[in-house]
């Protein structure tokens, strides 16, 4: 996106359209006074800003509306008109925008009318220049709002104020501002290709997929639940299906059944049960009935007793173990503080009642002639230590062992505590529900068996398998997702573009013989400023003297960011616009004299800066624009083919050219503004 054209509308009707060349240097030059800085504002505000763009007094009561003409590299052209706020106000948030092909031209004053917010004007653009839905996610606990990447953010690289471009501490527009510092930081890495193109679209997936994979582990725990319930359904139906004496009755003590066991004893049950009422009934009598449920809670106490005794003994055990920990931790502190009589010599075992083991010093080494007592008392006592130790630590596996013993029989214990609880359960649900007739209660366990039966199939293991395999492709599938959006990979990645941006920098800065050129010169993106290593100490643009240093590094930190751009194909408008370059440089009055024969130092820098820019251009052929407005006039044929205005010299009424006409200037009111 390049600039064909900037309009400015009077309050009258009038218009005035300064043309642009695409792809080209084009220098705006002029004295001072004439509304040079303004056309930097003028280009901001047309490309979103709702800030009033002109300095209050007749300027800003003579223009009704501003509009450019961009087009676009598919060769289509945009219109985008804005009308400047009225007198007294300070912002303004419509726009007009009207598209066309490469024969658009800036509409009369009669035809402008707001059809669009700025918002949407920049998301049209956006989209027009490739700026995908690249969402930007503050870190955690931050009290600023997710935002969208957007033509407003790209602006901030391509245009450079008369105060910014001199600035030391920071290089783009308008990061003076917190809260667009920050923007800038946030979105960078956008613009410079690190952060993948379709980032929202893969976090959209991510979203998709974790919610499916919710849903799923949410499916995977219903149907094991279900598969758990049914195990126990399934033993509990047995248990009443032999009270009713439709099968044999389960040995309570013996190893739960399988539920392939269970099903194949329940159809049989069911087909035991099916037979014609006028036939006998194969049930029990009614005191065997009873006999069985009385037998069924004696069993019931007496697994339950059993499995008291267990947790008992293996509360004994745990104190146990606790206990012996603590007296091992003792040993362990007894044992060290004695540990120094170890730099005492042993005796060997061929000599045991040598008193040289106990008589020699442990400091010089010296043999004394009397064997010290207290090294043989403190000895004996660390022996003593050491012999407890090993037994407690010989008996902790044991221990261990015995845990998991008990550990294994409380869950046999509790299994027949289920099944004698179901049992009991399940007498009692058919007294209840059918009384204690045999028949009543053998019917009604046969219709509770054909139901379980009918839905055992829905709890399959075979489901659980197939939603299990789905969860696990899901997760592939947010694992590849997180993969993509990594930040470790968009930081390699943002890290290998800024040594490329710091490489064309630093290429640049030679180019202009600044301070530090001759070492390795960065973009620091937390600090937003430049960086020169100097023995390898980082060294902020601060820190490096003059205005010539901070302008030069400006302009070659922007240049080198838009090769990036150009290189790799980002969606940043191809254009950057630069106010006053050279007032950093102030020729000597010698300069100034006619004849001179010696060239001054200040000049010869103008030369190198703008040279450096019409050969960028030039070397991009017709992918990028300059626009710069500024006071120099450079007596060199590439340069004063640049020129696309010069605001010195005199219109036919005598009066220096103005970026708005002196005509626009009365005192007369204008019309209301609709």
């Amino acid at each position: 996106m390049q600039l064909v054209s900037l309009s400015l509308y009077s309050s009258r009707g009038q218009r005035e359209t300064i043309p642009f060349t695409l792809g080209s240097l084009n220098v705006i030059t002029g004295q001072s006074k004439t509304g040079k800085s303004v056309l930097v504002k003028l280009i901001d505000y047309c490309l979103g800003r709702s800030d009033v763009p002109t300095s209050a007094g007749k300027v800003e009561a003579a223009l009704r509306w501003v509009g450019v003409v961009w087009q676009f590299a598919d060769g289509g052209r945009a219109f985008v008109g804005r009308p400047l706020p009225k007198v007294g106000r300070t912002t303004n948030s419509q726009a007009m925008v009207r598209l066309g092909d490469e024969t658009l031209q800036p509409p009369e004053f009669s035809e402008l009318a707001a059809n669009q917010t700025c918002t949407s004007m920049r998301v049209m653009l956006g989209e027009r220049i490739g700026i995908t839905e690249s969402r930007v996610e503050p870190a955690p606990g931050s009290l600023r709002r997710p935002f969208r990447t957007g033509l407003g953010h790209a602006a901030l690289l391509c245009l450079q104020s008369q105060d910014e471009i001199s600035s030391s501490t920071h290089i783009f527009h308008r990061s003076d501002d917190w809260a667009q510092a920050q923007n800038l930081r946030d979105t960078l890495p956008y613009f410079l290709g690190a952060v993948p193109a379709d980032q929202a679209a893969l976090k959209g997936m991510l979203r998709g997929q974790q919610r499916q994979q919710l849903r799923l582990e949410r499916d995977l725990e219903i149907a094991q639940r279900r598969a758990e319930g049914l195990d126990d359904e399934l033993q509990s139906l047995l248990i009443e299906a032999a009270d009713v004496g439709l099968t044999d009755r389960p040995e309570l003590a013996a190893a739960p059944l399988t539920r392939e066991e269970l099903l194949t004893r329940l159809h049989r049950a069911a087909g035991t049960a099916l037979q014609p009422s006028s036939q006998e009934p194969t049930s029990t009598s009614r005191t065997d009935v009873q006999d069985a449920r009385r037998a069924a809670q004696a069993e019931l106490e007496v697994a339950e007793d059993e499995l008291d005794q267990l947790m008992g003994k293996r509360s004994l055990l745990l104190d146990e173990s606790e206990r012996g920990s603590e007296y091992a931790d003792a040993l362990e502190v007894q044992s060290g503080r004695l540990a120094s009589i170890n730099l005492l010599p042993r005796a060997t075992d061929g000599d045991e009642q040598d008193p040289r083991s106990t008589a020699t010093c442990p400091v010089c080494g010296q043999v004394g002639q009397v064997p010290d007592p207290t090294a043989l008392q403190l000895r004996a006592a660390l022996d003593v230590l050491d012999t407890r130790l090993r037994k407690i630590r010989r008996a902790s596996p044991a221990k261990g062992l015995a845990l998991a013993q008990v550990a294994g029989q409380i869950a046999d214990a509790q299994g027949r505590v289920a099944r004698a609880r179901a049992l009991v359960g399940a007498a009692l649900s058919a007294d209840s529900l059918v009384g204690a007739d045999p028949q009543r209660r053998s019917d009604f366990v046969r219709g509770r068996i054909d139901a379980v039966l009918e839905r055992a199939p829905s709890v399959d293991r075979t489901q659980i398998d197939q939603i299990a395999a789905r969860i696990a492709d899901v997760e592939q599938s947010v694992e590849d997702i997180q993969l993509q959006l990594s930040d470790d990979k968009a930081r390699e990645l943002l890290n290998s573009r800024l040594l490329g941006v710091g490489r064309d920098l630093t290429t640049y800065a030679k180019r202009l013989e600044l301070e530090h050129s001759d070492r390795e010169v960065r973009i620091d993106l937390s600090q937003l400023t430049i960086i020169a290593d100097v023995d390898d100490v980082p060294v902020p643009l601060h820190r490096i003297g003059s205005a010539e240093n901070w302008i030069g590094y400006h302009i070659a930190s922007h240049l080198a960011l838009h090769q990036s751009f150009i290189r790799h194909d980002r969606p940043v408008p191809r254009l950057l616009v630069i106010d006053q370059p050279s007032q950093g440089h102030y020729p000597s009055e010698m300069a100034k004299h006619p004849g001179r024969t010696q060239v001054d130092a200040d000049e010869i820098a103008v030369r190198r800066l703008y040279s450096l820019i019409y050969e960028f251009v030039a070397a991009n052929d017709g992918q990028f624009q300059v626009i710069v407005v500024d006071h120099a006039n450079i007596d060199e044929p590439w340069f004063q083919d640049s020129i696309v205005v010069e605001w010195r010299r005199q219109d036919p009424d005598g009066q220096i050219r103005k970026l708005v006409p002196a005509s626009w200037l009365t005192d007369e009111d204008p019309p209301e503004q609709s």
